[in-house]
């Protein structure tokens, strides 16, 4: 830990406090609990103002889908983005992460677009995937229907679990996405890597903790295997893909082994890894700020070479 920003040690410390106190009040989470954690240190630590000239509530064209449409340069006709957000399946939406989505925008000159997905428990494996795929098939339409100037050019991201959702979408339907972004990404179901082990509490998210959210994401006897992006079969028309992984992440070598299979398979590929991160280091930006900004830079490159 000697390596992170004093910022983040701190805090983090009295984020494990406060874990280990619950542990001794045999308090345990619930999916309104781990909801309302997310949304607070993202309300906390991401507050710079960024102002997006052309700011829309919506819905996915033909579904109850809402999404939120952001357009930094109006009557330009500016490629697309869609953003999946992190928040293990249970967690997080479009107000959430309004600061990262408007950081997106700002930074990478793209329409973004950030869909509010159906999340587990309520809604389990697939209902949230299903949801993220009629949005890419229905984006266009979308943004037609809303008089929005862009280029069809339809690239898509995914921070934590929207990495998951990000990659799947990029397998089954290569033809229609430009490019990929995933930011530490959650890409294996069955909890195979080492760094899970190496990295697997103290450091915000933690093994056990995902193990309970996976298991409130597949309620039915799901093939776990079979839905991890990781283990999918990668078509060769795959986007380029960009990676981004944080050294102190307990996933984060699910996101290598992802690599080093595109690699394999001479699929474009770029990887950032920042050493001294830890996971979700987005939504703790006032403690960390040279790593976001650094972190948008490397998207905006990526996206626009």
């Amino acid at each position: 830990m000697a390596d992170m920003p004093t910022s983040l040690q701190i805090w983090l410390k009295s984020f494990n406090d406060a874990l280990a106190q619950a542990r001794v009040l045999g308090i345990s989470p619930t999916p309104e609990m781990a909801r309302l954690g997310l949304s607070t240190i993202t309300q906390q630590f991401v507050t710079a103002p960024i102002t997006i000239k052309q700011v829309i509530d919506t819905f996915i064209h033909g579904t109850a889908i809402p999404c939120r449409i952001y357009h930094p340069s109006p009557g330009n006709e500016l490629p697309v983005l869609l953003f999946f957000h992190g928040g293990g399946h249970m967690c997080g939406s479009i107000e959430v992460y309004d600061p990262i989505s408007r950081r997106l925008a700002h930074h990478s000159q793209h329409v973004v677009v950030t869909i509010d997905y159906r999340l587990s428990p309520e809604h389990p494996y697939p209902k949230g995937l299903v949801d993220c795929i009629m949005s890419l098939e229905e984006i266009v339409n979308t943004l037609v229907t809303q008089n929005i100037s862009f280029r069809p050019t339809i690239s898509i991201a995914g921070d934590s679990a929207g990495g998951a959702l990000a990659a799947t979408l990029a397998q089954r339907q290569p033809d229609t996405i430009n490019q990929l972004v995933l930011i530490y990404p959650s890409l294996d179901y069955t909890l195979s890597s080492g760094s899970l082990i190496d990295y697997r509490e103290g450091y915000i998210l933690e093994t056990e903790k995902i193990q309970w959210y996976f298991d409130q994401y597949f309620q039915q006897e799901n093939n776990r295997q079979t839905a991890s992006p990781l283990f999918g079969a990668l078509p060769s028309n795959h986007p380029a893909t960009l990676l981004i992984t944080a050294g102190f992440d307990p996933i984060q070598d699910e996101g290598k082994r992802y690599l080093k299979r595109l690699t394999m398979l001479g699929i474009d590929n770029l990887h950032h890894h920042l050493d001294n991160m830890t996971h979700a280091f987005l939504n703790l930006e006032d403690l960390v700020s040279k790593a976001c900004d650094t972190t948008y830079h490397y998207i905006d490159e990526f996206l626009n070479r």
